[in-house]
């Protein structure tokens, strides 16, 4: 299992610095919507990588920020500062659950207001 912990590891992070570059690139780029599939993306794909190791609270943060992108993908909301500022904080939050599992933990549950579902 450990072998499979780091190699999620390594993996996962490095899609979230992809997923981090792209951000910039949306705030530059709002309404291109092959960054939001992107970037969509990546957080399904560490909430699948997740949910194997049974991360349980990092499944949910991934969840939630999907939801957020498959909204903005659908035109239900824009990009602005704010939801900027929003997302950052959740890939911060992310990447502080990667340190988690790599110390041995499971995650703690993210700032129940980081995303408002």
């Amino acid at each position: 299992m450990e072998d499979l912990l780091q190699d999620f590891l390594v993996e996962a992070t490095d899609l979230l610095s992809g997923v981090d570059n792209k951000l910039v690139d949306l705030e530059k780029n709002p309404q291109d919507h092959g960054l939001l599939n992107d970037i969509f993306r990546g957080f399904h794909t560490i909430k699948g990588g997740a949910g194997f190791l049974n991360a349980a609270e990092l499944v949910t943060l991934c969840h939630l920020t999907e939801n957020l992108f498959d909204k903005l993908r659908n035109g239900e909301m824009a990009v602005t500062g704010e939801l900027m500022d929003v997302i950052m904080a959740a890939t911060a939050t992310v990447r502080d659950m990667f340190g988690q599992l790599e110390g041995g933990v499971q995650p703690a549950a993210a700032d129940p207001g980081l995303i408002a579902g």
